[in-house]
């Protein structure tokens, strides 16, 4: 039986329950017994009574002030009226029918030769998006390319490439500049709630979809408070996958014979054997080459967030050797004492890559954190020397963990340009990871 009447709302239970599975997803920890206790509110409230509604369901289902800018948020987008509703919906009719037409129009523009580029819907979105005079430009070094001395049809690979390298260029100057623009705005609107804004406004969809080498100084700030916001949403959802589930193993007839002598024998009480519990062990395995640098900073930042889920987290560094920061990870003083110490002061950071070798040493020295519990993360754009030594390696790593995630910074669309990538994605799953947005993407569901 519902706890609220029929007549009162038909779709109540059923909307706070897709409610409470959106604050999971930004890493709220709403239980079954926080909805019991907001359902339970609700019958002594006016349910006709937004402002009612919504604070009963801030009391009891947020825990601290932190989450209060989350749930806000998502409040008034999930809550909202039928008015809103229906103004959105037309909104996004007439914004997807203007998103066509500027990409038919970019489609259009950009041809070689009479025949149009090979380009995807986001980089035409971006090229509609360039101003007028930006537009003009690439489009008279197109023609002036097109026009020139002995340019044949057979160079339009070329020409494409060289577009897409612009556009992804203008792409990270425009989400660096909406960055710069918004933080301040947020910072502001955080300020006067009386929390930190983080992951309210336009700075923070900016920076999750700026590639990580771009971000500066000046944002990291704010892209280490994203992280944080990730990792524990990552965190949340670990933790929930692991403690859901029967808490009991198989039947002990042993114990439950022994149990029930008291009764003649007769079975009243059945007793079972502890579910054993499979602890995740993951290894972090960093690429701290100069091309690396930001990238691995940036993973780390994020594993490091999940020492409360995974408690068998081990970290290592390597370029043409081996380093072991699990020892730095686990200690006291924290993220920023891994970084300051072994990172960012070792000597190793922004050398060459010799892959091959830091594998044997791994698979040499570490032997006891190598098994078929391990899932390995690799960060690395693949670039090292011997690549046919490095594969020899990781053949064998591979076939003694669970499993190894690559994660490549590297543009997909550049991956078919590089050997070294088509041979190591046959032995391991890979996946671009240049984004926190992708860094997050690949790392949820996969741990």
């Amino acid at each position: 039986m519902p706890l609220i009447d029929k007549h009162q709302d038909n779709y109540l239970e059923e909307n706070l329950i897709t409610f409470a599975s959106l604050l999971r997803e930004e890493g709220l920890p709403v239980s079954t017994t926080e909805m019991t206790d907001a359902m339970q509110a609700l019958q002594k409230i006016d349910l006709f009574s937004r402002e009612d509604f919504k604070n009963t369901l801030q009391a009891t289902l947020v825990k601290n002030y932190r989450d209060r800018l989350f749930f806000d948020r998502l409040f008034e987008y999930f809550f909202a009226s039928p008015q809103q509703q229906s103004r959105d919906f037309e909104k996004a009719v007439s914004y997807k029918r203007k998103y066509k037409q500027s990409i038919d129009q970019a489609a259009s523009e950009m041809t070689f030769k009479g025949e149009r580029l090979q380009l995807t819907n986001a980089e035409l979105s971006q090229y509609s998006s360039m101003s007028q005079e930006q537009r003009e430009r690439l489009k008279d070094f197109m023609h002036k390319t097109e026009t020139g001395v002995n340019v044949e049809p057979r160079f339009r690979p070329l020409l494409e490439s060289v577009v897409k390298s612009h556009l992804r260029y203008c792409r990270l100057k425009s989400s660096y500049e909406q960055t710069n623009s918004s933080r301040s705005k947020v910072q502001d609107e955080g300020k006067a709630a009386g929390g930190s804004g983080a992951g309210v406004g336009g700075a923070d969809a900016a920076l999750v979809e700026m590639d990580i080498q771009a971000i500066k100084t000046a944002d990291l700030p704010e892209a280490e408070q994203l992280l944080q916001k990730l990792s524990r949403k990552l965190a949340v959802q670990i933790l929930r996958r692991h403690r859901t589930g029967p808490r009991s193993g198989p039947l002990d007839l042993r114990r439950s014979l022994r149990d029930n002598m008291r009764y003649g024998g007769s079975i009243f009480n059945l007793k079972y054997k502890p579910r054993r519990r499979l602890r995740q062990q993951i290894l972090l395995l960093c690429d701290v080459s100069a091309s690396m640098k930001q990238y691995s900073t940036f993973a780390i930042h994020f594993l490091h967030g999940l020492r409360e889920a995974v408690r068998n987290l081990s970290c290592f560094s390597f370029s043409d050797n081996l380093e072991n920061m699990t020892p730095e990870l686990k200690s006291r003083p924290g993220l920023k004492h891994l970084l300051d110490l072994v990172i960012r002061r070792n000597q190793a950071w922004g050398g060459g890559t010799n892959l091959g070798f830091s594998l044997q040493e791994l698979m040499e020295k570490y032997p006891d954190l190598l098994n078929r519990k391990t899932s390995i993360i690799v960060v690395s754009d693949t670039k090292t020397i011997s690549v046919d030594y490095a594969l020899k390696e990781l053949n064998k790593l591979n076939d003694r963990v669970k499993r190894i995630i690559w994660l490549n910074p590297m543009p997909k669309e550049q991956w078919p340009d590089y050997r070294s990538i088509g041979l190591i994605a046959e032995v391991v799953e890979m996946w671009p990871c240049n984004t926190i947005n992708q860094l997050e993407e690949v790392l949820t569901g996969r741990l």
